[in-house]
């Protein structure tokens, strides 16, 4: 499980992480005081859930999750705050949940419960149990690209990413996550599953070479 953690304060993100991996042993998680920073790693990488901050310094943790969901519609949002006062216009975006600081254990158990998008049906992990080699899905991608002849600049633009983010999945460094593979799949116009079946027959004795 992809986590993210937003918060301003260090020592409350400190304290979230531990929860979080009490809970979650196998998580890996990202933290951020920018919420800037943290709305770019949605945009670049698999996040399964966000737990955020409410009241923060310029953009709030609602309006951070506005635009986390525009990029990743599936992503499980946890407000974590302070303020119960924010919880009616906390519920104005999808939300998996609402926690009051200081969180405990059972609360953040609960809440992992009842995602909006339960894990074991998140078209995300559907995606990273069947990709086994990074590379051979990397050189697929770039293969795709040039057949439609398609720069990295022009494949990055027409699906919102940046060209490095593009660069990063042809190397094989990254696989995209479940939405932009969707939106990938569509610009190249080609089906998941078909390209997962490549790289299985690309991997047997006797299959097709790249």
């Amino acid at each position: 499980m992809n986590i993210l953690i937003l918060d301003n304060h260090k020592l409350i993100i400190s304290e979230i992480r531990r929860l979080v991996l009490s809970v979650m042993p196998e998580a890996n998680c990202a933290c951020f005081t920018r919420q800037r920073e943290a709305i770019e790693h949605v945009r670049e990488n698999p996040v399964d859930v966000a737990l955020l901050d409410v009241d923060m310094p310029g953009l709030n943790g609602i309006e951070v999750a506005e635009l986390m969901c525009r990029v990743h519609p599936r992503l499980n949002v946890i407000f974590v705050t302070g303020y119960p006062e924010y919880a009616l216009q906390a519920f104005s975006v999808p939300v998996s949940d609402y926690l009051i600081k200081p969180v405990s254990e059972e609360a953040l158990r609960t809440s992992f419960k009842k995602l909006r998008f339960p894990l074991d049906k998140n078209v995300d992990n559907y995606m990273y149990d069947d990709v086994k080699d990074a590379r051979a899905l990397g050189a697929r991608l770039r293969q795709l690209r040039k057949e439609r002849g398609l720069s990295v600049r022009e494949l990055a633009d027409s699906i919102d990413v940046s060209f490095q983010t593009v660069y990063r999945w042809e190397n094989g460094d990254r696989v995209p996550d479940g939405f932009n593979m969707g939106k990938l799949m569509n610009v190249l116009g080609v089906r998941m599953k078909d390209v997962i079946s490549d790289l299985g027959a690309d991997s047997e004795p006797g299959g097709a070479q790249p």
